[in-house]
């Protein structure tokens, strides 16, 4: 059998040749004054020869296809506000070299200055920048390799995985027209699979405690295969792992108006190998997500529990994929499909009349 490659820190930083890859931010961050703001941000790259998107027809024959999501959440006033590119254009000097550089725009953006990007600008430095952000990041650990290799398996699939988990952060974001200049603590994952199977769900955690630790835990199915992993960054960069992992929902329910779809949103993770028991509740609770009908939701949470016997808090991000849109929504979910592809076709024609 060929043994599979190994992830190199910071070669594969990069695009690989794979089915299903992304590039994801999350954050904490807070103003001058004290109020407290999350930030997600991810650009996605499908091959929909090999993953079923919701636009078909407009993927058809392309073996890369781009999308972005983003939100920025204000905490105090409890109102979210979630950005979908459906598509992106990336540019072509994008991914050049194997080190994290692209730069990327919604062919709906009229603004010539509107290009997002993600680059790395030195060693553990970082810039992110969309419309509603632009922020810089300094990595203050070693890269966490999941599972210690940062390897998966699901089924027949490989999985590769690392995440930066303490990335000191400033810069700015823009609360509703209003541009804000702010700093905090994020967090960054890197997955590339050659998966085939769009059907997936999970519940998935990002978690950094104020003792300089940080964990990420998580439960997948996809069909009749399921994964449960914790990985642990230490304070001094030592790392755990392990698949002995329990998580208990404890009946903290949302249901979007939108889609009708209920998120389980505080939950008990017990990880007993290390001595791990932490509860997490949701900072907002409106963070859904909407990628035609894909549906998932993404947001800030509290931490607090206990850590090899001592008492611990912390923050960190919730994500759950798998919870089904009601059938009397799908009409309307439907609607918003068929007016994307219209636009992205419209938009398609324009280029082509010029």
């Amino acid at each position: 059998m060929k043994k599979s490659p190994e992830i190199k820190f910071p070669d594969d930083e990069g695009s690989h040749r794979a089915n299903v890859e992304w590039w994801y931010w999350n954050g904490h961050l807070h103003d001058t004054a004290g109020k407290k703001y999350a930030f997600m941000n991810c650009l996605f790259k499908i091959n929909p020869l090999k993953i079923q998107l919701p636009f078909p027809s407009l993927s058809a024959h392309k073996t890369e296809w781009y999308f972005a999501h983003s939100i920025v959440s204000d905490i105090d006033t409890q109102k979210s506000y979630p950005a979908i590119d459906p598509v992106c254009i990336v540019s072509r000097d994008s991914f050049e070299n194997k080190k994290l550089s692209v730069r990327y725009s919604s062919p709906f953006e009229l603004s010539k200055n509107a290009a997002s990007e993600m680059r790395a600008v030195a060693p553990n430095h970082y810039h992110v920048k969309n419309n509603q952000l632009d922020l810089s990041f300094i990595s203050k650990k070693p890269p966490l390799f999941e599972n210690g290799t940062g390897l998966l398996r699901l089924g027949a699939a490989e999985v590769y995985y690392y995440s930066l988990t303490h990335l000191e952060t400033k810069g700015t974001i823009v609360v509703d027209g209003k541009h804000i200049p702010v700093e905090g603590t994020s967090w960054f994952d890197h997955e590339w699979s050659d998966t085939e199977e769009s059907k997936i769900a999970w519940t998935w955690f990002s978690i950094q405690l104020e003792s300089n630790i940080e964990i990420i835990c998580f439960a997948l199915t996809q069909g009749n295969n399921e994964l449960r992993l914790a990985s642990v960054m230490l304070e001094n960069g030592g790392t755990l792992h392990t698949n002995g992992l329990t998580l208990t929902d404890r009946k903290d329910y949302w249901v979007s108006p939108k889609t009708e779809a209920s998120y389980p949103l505080s939950w008990d993770i017990s990880i007993p190998e290390h001595k791990i028991e932490l509860t997490t509740a949701p900072l907002i609770r409106e963070q859904e997500m909407l990628y035609g009908f894909i549906n998932y939701w993404e947001g800030p949470i509290a931490v607090a529990g206990t850590f090899r016997g001592k008492k611990v808090s912390g923050q960190g991000f919730l994500e759950l994929v798998g919870c089904p849109i009601k059938e009397s929504r799908l009409s309307i979910v439907r609607q918003e499909i068929n007016e994307v592809a219209r636009k992205i076709a419209a938009s398609r024609k324009a280029k082509i009349a010029k």
